[in-house]
């Protein structure tokens, strides 16, 4: 299940000619012979991004947690964005304290600055005192600040209460979420989140809804509960065994566990490769209305 051991079993597994399949996300630990079938969120990070700049999105934020993993999604983010034709404006990071994320989220809309260039216009308009420019002082009112961000779309890598507690600093600060796309690479679609009005529009990369239901439904069937996160891989990995296992010894070679075409599984398209990653095909998901967008090229 996790990178240790499938680099310690690794090893023993080569020697006695027997391909693994982990259910780690962590690349390091694929080989020759040693798949990694979790799903890699730099897979989720390419999705997102390229179906954005695909829907003509082209200036990119991330608002990032620090340690590792962040640092891994900031350098995958920064790797997608270039790729896909895009331009990262900015990435701000922050502790677990609140008011680290306070000010990393002033930082990233450039709140001071457009709160001061909003203050300075009130003025100047007051000095002037003309009706135009008391009407126009009366439109800004309830305002906080003056002008855009300079990005269309911010990438957030919370998920369950502590997206729900990060998400609603954007608007509060002057982020305008109806203007600005939310992206994520975590699965969104719970109802506890369904219910933040902030990430209304929002996207975010995830395994194709319509098979991964259809999975949780004959699951359910026979065992009278939801799926497990990682019954749909492991299931997965199952059918694969099964079917090459039907082959004989031959078939669990690493030619037949690589073809090109891939394996259509309970969670969409996936396909081995033979450096030991394990490409998912995911889908580009809207979180107002859990639609799937996929395409062919993605494999």
């Amino acid at each position: 299940v996790f990178g240790t051991s499938a680099r310690a079993v690794a090893p023993l597994a080569s020697k006695a000619a027997v391909n693994l399949i982990a259910f780690t996300n962590d690349r390091t630990a694929a080989a020759k012979g040693t798949f990694v079938f979790g799903f890699l969120p730099e897979d989720r990070v390419r999705r997102v991004v390229s179906y954005a700049v695909s829907q003509g999105l082209k200036r990119f934020a991330a608002f990032i947690p620090n340690g590792s993993f962040g640092d891994r999604i900031a350098a995958d983010y920064a790797k997608a964005v270039g790729d896909a034709g895009g331009v990262l404006v900015t990435t701000q990071r922050y502790s677990r304290d609140p008011s680290s994320a306070t000010e990393a989220v002033k930082q990233l809309g450039n709140y001071r600055q457009r709160r001061a260039a909003l203050l300075a216009e009130r003025q100047r308009l007051a000095q002037q005192g003309d009706a135009e420019s008391r009407r126009a002082l009366k439109r800004l009112e309830k305002k906080e600040t003056l002008g855009d961000v300079p990005f269309d779309a911010v990438l957030l890598l919370e998920t369950g209460q502590s997206l729900r507690a990060t998400a609603p600093l954007l608007p509060y600060y002057e982020i305008d979420t109806r203007k600005v796309r939310i992206l994520g690479i975590d699965d969104w679609s719970s109802r506890a989140l369904r219910r933040e009005p902030t990430l209304a529009g929002a996207w975010y990369a995830g395994p194709s809804p319509a098979a991964y239901t259809d999975f949780a439904k004959r699951f359910a069937a026979v065992y009278k509960v939801s799926p497990h996160a990682l019954a749909a891989l492991a299931y997965d990995v199952t059918a694969i065994a099964a079917v090459k296992g039907g082959r004989g010894a031959g078939g669990f070679g690493l030619d037949q566990l690589t073809v090109e075409s891939g394996f259509a599984g309970s969670v969409g398209l996936f396909r081995l490769r033979q450096d030991g990653l394990v490409e998912h095909r995911f889908a580009a998901v809207s979180y107002t209305h859990l639609r799937a967008h996929e395409t062919e090229a993605d494999l």
